[in-house]
């Protein structure tokens, strides 16, 4: 377990430090959007469309690089672990949402759906991707044959 948790700090240092603010901004605004879900708070509406807006924005940009090169994304690793992150968190928040009856038309709910519609699709077409593995990526032993070399 401890040497997963190297790992990980070992890539999150990796990252820029631009990147690791977009990846703590985004996830902060995740936080919030799946607090507001569940609490129907007396937010102002622009603040709530604000963050969502910002936090589509940021994990776009992350999960982005399938398509366009962007050299600010060391490895493809990081995006692989935040895309599954962000899924499990999804999922989790839908599942909650479905069975505690919340309001299925608030606008948050329909972010959370996106992400999660987002990162599956980000993390199938890792799978299905030709992508040869960057350096980092290389050393790591895995199973997953989109990660290996071919």
């Amino acid at each position: 377990m401890f040497k997963q948790i190297v790992k990980l700090k070992k890539l999150w240092l990796s990252q820029c430090l631009a990147m690791r603010f977009l990846t703590l901004l985004g996830f902060t605004a995740f936080i919030h959007t799946c607090i507001t879900i569940f609490t129907n708070g007396s937010f102002s509406a622009s603040s709530n469309e604000t963050i969502r807006s910002v936090m589509s924005s940021i994990f776009g940009y992350i999960f982005g690089n399938q398509i366009i090169p962007n050299n600010n994304i060391k490895n493809k690793k990081f995006q692989v672990l935040v895309a599954g992150f962000m899924a499990v968190l999804s999922l989790t928040v839908c599942i909650i949402g479905y069975w505690t009856s919340i309001d299925e038309t608030n606008s948050a709910v329909g972010e959370i759906r996106n992400i999660l519609f987002s990162t599956v699709g980000f993390l199938i077409s890792r799978v299905k991707s030709d992508n040869k593995p960057d350096k980092d990526d290389a050393k790591e032993k895995d199973n997953c044959e989109c990660d290996q070399k071919k």
